[in-house]
């Protein structure tokens, strides 16, 4: 089984003759082997690679639901390359209206709140969205703020940590982490279980430059 624990902040954590000891505001614990999978606090538990990761604030909007000309087949994925950065969009699915957003943004501090879009920012997007699904209704769309956090190379971190292979990395997953939630727990299940994973190796910890 497991043991869930809320509301407990991790302060640090050490590995001692392959022994993981993890510190926390409420005292310590010791395990085989640790998971990292701070999302974007990646750079705070792994403080000799922190240079490795960016936490960027990304806004996406979403249209009215009950448009015909949003849903598929009328409307399928799609994504632009602009100057401001890779513009994406979602088709109406399961009462959720269209969906675009910008896959770039501002650096943002995790222990910051993250401020709630602007007028200014939502109209934008909706205008991008309008845009690209020409005929589409956007007024009393919404619009939210979330956290990416990224890496150089826009890959994700999946593996053992080089000098201390007790320790695993799950992280950066750069925006597209939900939609491999299935296969990344799956791949951290055999690694914690010592079971050889040579199809991670492109996604390795050992690419990471430690932080001078």
């Amino acid at each position: 089984g497991a043991e869930l624990r809320f509301g407990e902040t991790v302060l640090g954590w050490a590995v001692d003759d392959g022994l993981v000891t993890v510190r926390t505001d409420r005292g310590t614990v010791q395990a085989g082997r640790l998971v990292l999978a701070g999302g974007p606090w990646a750079a705070q538990l792994l403080p000799a690679r922190s240079g490795f990761f960016e936490v960027w604030r990304i806004l996406t909007f979403t249209a009215p639901a009950g448009q015909r000309i949003a849903q598929p087949p009328a409307l399928g994925c799609f994504s632009v390359d602009l100057p401001e950065g890779l513009v994406f969009g979602l088709p109406e699915t399961a009462g959720s209206g269209a969906k675009i957003g910008i896959d770039a943004g501002t650096v943002w501090d995790p222990e910051q709140p993250v401020a709630p879009p602007t007028p200014e920012e939502v109209e934008h997007l909706a205008g991008l969205l309008r845009r690209f699904v020409p005929g589409i209704e956007t007024e009393g769309g919404d619009a939210v703020a979330c956290l990416y956090t990224m890496t150089p190379d826009r890959r994700f971190v999946v593996g053992e940590l080089p000098g201390a292979p007790e320790v695993l990395v799950a992280a950066a997953c750069s925006g597209h982490g939900f939609k491999f939630g299935p296969a990344i727990g799956e791949a951290i299940a055999d690694l914690v279980e010592h079971i050889d994973r040579p199809d991670l190796d492109f996604l390795s910890p050992a690419r990471m430059v430690p932080t001078p």
